[in-house]
């Protein structure tokens, strides 16, 4: 390792919120802002500027918990033009963790992806390349990242949902504050050609519209038989029981024993997890933060 490297890891600081029962949220401090707390994550995040990015790669950019596993499935097949299972894992190209050699291994289109927050994205991957925006409603994707986070061997949190609704509102947990990182992406990119907005709850509804909304976006002519294998491919049971989790820098067994990315499947699990008083402070952030801004995403 050479100083600058070095150098470069010393940026990472590692830091710790605490939640009202007292457990803590361990992060990454990088450049002002907080990153998942795992090991790879000191070495990763300096190198993100240097991956030689290719033109025809594709960005996919999300919150955590937005269901980007669910769309990195679906693009592929696209790409590929099968509905055949996807060998490929999001994890292996998501550029602020994978290793250079995966990402430069991988065969053109690569389907890239990102929770990173738009300032420490690389502005080579802003401009000129086709980018797949990844939203939910926040209230889901609060319940499901910290439902992530929670069961995770790699990552130490033990905190009850409670104590994390409080930490995601301040934006103390990784990848910071939600709102914000909507807000940032939606100056920067509404009304832009180059960025197809997709939410999970339009996924939920209509996937098969979904899929050929993204095929159009991305250039592709598909039948409809193909459609209809991929929306098949990518049902949630199918997901959950075919696809692996399993990356390279990775443990084999990355979750605790009943974790995993794929939960419930639905939209409206949140209701067993948040509390009215919660959801209406939610509703309310909602709005002046996003609604009132401009940012309507139909949750």
């Amino acid at each position: 390792m050479d100083s600058k490297e070095l150098k470069d890891e010393s940026e990472c600081t590692y830091v710790q919120f605490y939640g009202k029962d007292g457990h803590p949220m361990p992060v990454y401090s990088y450049k002002g802002h907080s990153m998942i707390c795992v090991p790879m994550i000191p070495s990763a995040l300096p190198k993100v500027n240097t991956i030689k990015f290719r033109p025809d790669d594709i960005l996919m950019y999300s919150y955590p918990g937005a269901g980007s596993h669910w769309v990195f499935e679906m693009v592929n097949m696209i790409l590929k033009g099968n509905c055949e299972r996807v060998s490929a894992i999001k994890e292996d190209l998501l550029i602020e963790m994978a290793p250079m050699e995966i990402l430069e291994a991988t065969e053109s289109p690569r389907f890239l992806n990102s929770h990173l927050p738009i300032e420490l994205l690389p502005s080579e991957l802003l401009k000129g390349h086709k980018i797949i925006y990844m939203n939910r409603n926040p209230k889901a994707m609060l319940v499901t990242f910290y439902r992530h986070l929670s069961g995770a061997k790699t990552f130490e949190y033990n905190g009850d949902i409670s104590s994390f609704f409080d930490l995601f509102m301040k934006g103390e947990i990784p990848n910071g504050d939600y709102f914000k990182h909507t807000r940032e992406f939606y100056s920067l990119f509404k009304d832009n050609p180059n960025v197809l907005m997709v939410t999970y709850e339009g996924m939920k509804a209509d996937l098969s519209k979904i899929v050929s909304r993204v095929a159009k976006f991305l250039g592709r002519t598909i039948s409809d038989q193909l459609n209809k294998g991929i929306v098949d491919m990518c049902s949630f049971d199918k997901m959950k029981s075919e696809k692996e989790v399993v990356t390279s820098y990775l443990p084999e067994q990355s979750f605790k024993e009943g974790g995993t990315f794929y939960h419930s499947g639905k939209v409206d699990t949140w209701k067993k997890w948040l509390t009215v008083e919660q959801s209406e402070i939610m509703d309310a952030r909602i709005q002046s933060e996003l609604t009132e801004q401009g940012i309507i995403l139909n949750f």
